[in-house]
């Protein structure tokens, strides 16, 4: 028989995960603003060493989310979650003591290893009814939202106060929080997994989906790959200011994306803010590099989280009401897994980008892109999700 839970129940198992999730995150967020800037200091360092360093976790992240998401489906959620996060403390731990670049980098690809982004999503949707699962998505969501909202506002504080080692020791000490809420969450055993009555997705919206959050992540991890040492080197902005821009930006963005999600999602349309959302995105990674004034920067910022705050809530939503029970983790798996090689792919590139032909050309070439997708996105709404909705 499955687990039935009340409604106070699931949003309370849901506030658990999202709760282990955005730690993690808020332990990476933390570093992205910063790391370019202080990793200067290490021995070995160059911007593509650098750029290495904040993309391996994507990397190790995006080859081992669907075997984590295979092995959740056989041994069961829990049991993976807590190895992930143990990997994940111990690259952390790795991270801290290192006193080189290549030690440094091995540390944040170990970290990386703790591949439970797909199994998370997939143990949120195994502890829901399906009629709640589009709100537990969103609230996990708002939660990766908020942690990202949190780093902005932390992380140059954090790091004057505690440096770079003490931010990785952060996110040790946020692991053995997240095992700790782990093992707070009931045992869900396989035949309870595959109760759900809705049936397989095909995989063309999958991979549709999983483009797109592997996009939006190589685009985020690019631009604080590039747009920190632009504001220090092009705009004479002090690391320590750096919040002035990103805290004021962050905000506006929240303030015009919740009401934006309250819409899309009582009509069950995430699919069609999507080639808006990429598209704002374009806007501003284009007009970034121009001399166009701070204020006219932080106008920029703002209009990037705008596109940026409502895909990351939208499309799990969007990914987890379209899915079935069967093979859950792994399919899941699929989409985490573009996500954090997306950070990878972000961080290579924008090191290599920003070593060759520095910070402007490479958010041109993050804006061209976003743009591009945004049309095949447009071009593919009513083609690939619409139908399956009507279904």
């Amino acid at each position: 028989m499955p687990v039935e839970f009340t409604k106070t129940q699931e949003l309370k198992l849901a506030a658990t995960v999202a709760g282990v999730i955005s730690l993690r995150l808020l332990g990476l967020f933390l570093i992205l603003p910063v790391f370019m800037v202080l990793a200067r200091d290490i021995p070995g360092f160059t911007p593509l060493l650098g750029g290495l360093a904040v993309g391996i976790y994507g990397l190790t992240q995006a080859v081992l989310q669907q075997p984590f998401g295979w092995l959740s489906d056989r041994w069961g959620r829990r049991p993976v979650m807590l190895l992930g996060l143990s990997l994940f403390a111990a690259g952390g731990i790795i991270a801290a003591l290192s006193d080189d670049m290549v030690t440094l980098i091995a540390g944040r690809a170990l970290q990386g290893c703790g591949a439970i982004a797909g199994v998370a999503l997939a143990l949120a949707a195994d502890l829901t009814r399906p009629q709640r699962r589009s709100v537990v998505m969103a609230i996990i969501g708002m939660s990766i939202g908020a942690s990202f909202l949190l780093s902005m506002a932390l992380s140059v504080p954090l790091a004057n106060l505690i440096g770079l080692t003490g931010l990785f020791w952060l996110t040790v000490v946020f692991a053995l929080v997240g095992v700790v809420l782990v093992l707070t969450l009931p045992r869900v055993t396989v035949q309870t997994m595959a109760t759900d009555p809705d049936g397989d997705l095909p995989m063309a919206p999958v991979w549709l989906l999983s483009f797109s959050i592997l996009l939006l992540h190589a685009v985020m991890t690019l631009l604080f790959v590039t747009l920190p040492p632009m504001l220090v080197d092009a705009f004479d902005f002090e690391l320590a200011d750096h919040w002035k821009i990103y805290i004021p930006t962050m905000l506006a963005s929240v303030l015009i994306v919740f009401p934006l999600l309250r819409r899309v999602g009582s009509s069950l349309a995430e699919q069609r803010m999507l080639p808006w959302a990429f598209g704002s995105m374009a806007v501003a990674l284009v007009l970034l590099p121009t001399d166009l004034g701070l204020p006219m920067l932080g106008v920029l910022v703002a209009l990037y989280f705008v596109g940026f705050n409502l895909l990351e809530a939208g499309m799990p939503s969007l990914l987890s009401r379209l899915t079935g029970s069967r093979k859950r983790g792994r399919r899941l798996g699929v989409y985490s897994g573009s996500q954090f090689f997306g950070a990878f792919l972000g961080g290579v590139l924008g090191g290599w980008l920003l070593s060759r032909f520095g910070s402007g050309v490479a958010l041109v070439v993050a804006g061209v892109v976003c743009l591009g997708w945004g049309l095949v996105l447009s071009w593919a709404e009513p083609r690939f999700f619409l139908t399956r909705e009507a279904a």
